[in-house]
């Protein structure tokens, strides 16, 4: 994973379309992960047996606003670049193209489908035990489709979904632009 400082240097030398290439088409941004799982966390299963735990159910706002104002440390998650109708999976499986190492998310947690003809994400859970949230309010139940700045949550673990072409734009110097919502 790059942080977003290290991705500046990158941003500033690219064209936007070629920043895209060595991206894809979105990134999803988040703070670094905590490792710290305590016992308590992990429902009493000894520290040689990675199961999935229930999820804490923390008021995830103040872990949102942080992204905003740490924004220079958050760190890009490592992806495969995508194109066309691609899907990648989401999970604590080592064969998931995102994997999350993160006891609140499951083996298999969620997919998100990239449509370049339409230039959109979708988004959907795969039964998770602590499920898939949507901007911190809305639990996806359904295939949904992402906008440019949703915060993304796979069990404890946030995201922020940021199109390529707007993350390059808030790399140059003096940028000023934001994601909706910021």
């Amino acid at each position: 994973m790059l942080s977003v400082k290290e991705l500046r240097n990158l941003g500033a030398s690219l064209k936007r379309e070629a920043f895209r290439k060595q991206l894809g088409p979105f990134v999803l941004i988040q703070r670094p992960p905590n490792t710290s799982i305590t016992q308590t966390d992990r429902m009493g299963l000894p520290a040689n047996v990675q199961g999935t735990f229930i999820s804490k159910k923390q008021d995830p706002t103040a872990a949102m606003l942080a992204m905003f104002f740490e924004f220079e440390d958050l760190v890009v998650a490592s992806i495969p670049p995508i194109e066309g109708n691609d899907a990648l999976s989401v999970g604590r499986q080592p064969d998931c193209d995102l994997v999350l190492d993160d006891g609140s998310v499951s083996k298999r947690h969620a997919v998100l489908t990239w449509d370049s003809e339409k230039k959109q994400c979708r988004l959907k859970d795969l039964g998770s035990t602590n499920g898939t949230f949507l901007n911190a309010s809305s639990k996806v139940r359904s295939e949904v489709t992402l906008r440019d700045g949703d915060i993304l949550s796979f069990g404890d673990v946030q995201f922020w979904y940021v199109l390529s072409e707007t993350l390059h734009q808030r790399l140059q110097p003096k940028s000023s632009a934001l994601p909706r919502g910021v």
